[in-house]
Order: C-alpha cells, then sequence, then structure tokens
C-alpha cells in the first residue's frame, strides 16, 4: 500500500483523519488547498438527488436514493456527536445515503459516494475516488 503525501506540501496524508484533508482532484492537507466554496454551500434535496444521478451515471455507478429526515429540526445540535457533525451515513446494502441538514452539501454528497462507488471506510482508494468525485462536480458547477 502507497502512502498518500500533499501533492504541493508532501505531508503524509491519512484518510482516516479526512477532516484535515482537501479532497479535490488529488488529496491535499488543509494548508496548501482550499476547497470551492460552491461544494460547501447548503443545498436542496432534490438538487442533491440530481447530482447523485448525474454522478452515478458519469461513473457508471448503479442509482444511489438519497433519503432525508422530513421533520428535521434546522438546529445543527441536533446532529453533534460532541466533537464532530453528523452529516451523512452511507448504507451499502441498501445502496442509499442518509443525509443529515449540516450534510446537504455536494462534498458530503462526494464523500458519501465515495462509500458505496469503493465499498470501503477510509481508505486511500476512498480518497482517491472521493477527490475525482469533488473535481468532476467543481467543472460542472
Amino acid at each position: 500500500m502507497t502512502q498518500l503525501h500533499c501533492p504541493k506540501c508532501g505531508l503524509p496524508l491519512d484518510p482516516t483523519r479526512h477532516g484535515d484533508l482537501v479532497f479535490d482532484g488529488q488529496v491535499w492537507c488543509l494548508h496548501c488547498q482550499v476547497y470551492d466554496a460552491r461544494l460547501l454551500e447548503s443545498r436542496s434535496i432534490s438538487e442533491l438527488q440530481s447530482w447523485t444521478d448525474r454522478i452515478c451515471q458519469a461513473f457508471n455507478q448503479e442509482p444511489v436514493r438519497l433519503e432525508h429526515d422530513p421533520a428535521f429540526l434546522p438546529d445543527p445540535q441536533k446532529y453533534w456527536d460532541g466533537a464532530t457533525f453528523l452529516l451523512a451515513e452511507a448504507d451499502h446494502g441498501r445502496r442509499s445515503i442518509m443525509l443529515h441538514p449540516p450534510g446537504h452539501r455536494l462534498v458530503t454528497l462526494c464523500h458519501e459516494l465515495a462509500h458505496l462507488f469503493t465499498g470501503q471506510d477510509h481508505t486511500e482508494a476512498w480518497a482517491l475516488t472521493f477527490a475525482a468525485l469533488t473535481a468532476w462536480v467543481k467543472a460542472r458547477l
């Protein structure tokens, strides 16, 4: 297994610490790259499902269904676990993604789709897939 390194500064990167990384074409450290702000904007479920359909088709993947809590309170604290926000959960068996309100973003969608497309947790293959998905979406915004 190879070790990921930031393409700019050479810092070793650990995909399990994905909150400290930026996935955009390649895997970067937070010091060398930032996400395009449009990837971080909150979006409607219908828009995110449209993106999901387009991404699945472009990457030759079976469809993925998005789920959400229609009665959610727009209170982010509901999704706070004491250390981080719960943004989304991929269900491999049902091939679906549950998006929670703090995660109604394109970058979160790409993160979860990478899990479904690779069948892996926070591995190098997952990280590279996440980076490819994010770059594909960004190029089409």
